[in-house]
């Protein structure tokens, strides 16, 4: 089994392309890595640690490399996964731009719609006037809006 079947049986099609660009720049710029150690793994790293800023590119270059030791050791070229237990203690934004998620008209809807049950309205009007008043951005109306003003 090659390495792109590998990925394609185990991954989605997105995920194996994404794992499939990553691995053959590890390979191309790592020729050895086939029987790197922890040591050198954890020096290519630093390397790409300087070259890259962002948390979320090191960590996606991390997965890719353990898929490629994954992938060893289930063709048997190797008995240990040097990768394995090697965490990235970065932090990762996972914020959610709430100013992106509704508009101020439909905003509107949500608060002018019929519910179903009566207590998810007065839920309903409690998120959005928790919303409103906090100062959330809105796409409708070009800015903050902070009690009525």
């Amino acid at each position: 089994m090659t390495l792109y079947e590998y990925l394609e049986k185990y991954y989605t099609p997105a995920t194996a392309e994404s794992y499939h660009r990553e691995i053959t720049i590890f390979l191309s710029s790592y020729p050895a890595a086939q029987v790197a150690t922890y040591a050198e793994l954890i020096g290519y790293l630093s390397v790409l640690r300087e070259r890259y800023n962002n948390a979320a590119t090191l960590n996606r270059i991390l997965c890719s490399i353990k898929v490629y030791y994954d992938y060893l050791c289930y063709i048997g070229s190797r008995d240990d996964h040097p990768a394995r237990s090697i965490l990235l203690r970065d932090q990762r934004s996972r914020d959610v731009q709430l100013q992106d998620l509704f508009t101020g008209e439909e905003l509107e809807k949500l608060l002018s719609r019929k519910e179903r049950y009566q207590a998810l309205y007065y839920r309903n009007r409690v998120l959005m006037g928790a919303i409103g008043l906090s100062g959330v951005k809105t796409a409708g109306n070009g800015g903050y809006k902070r009690n009525g003003y």
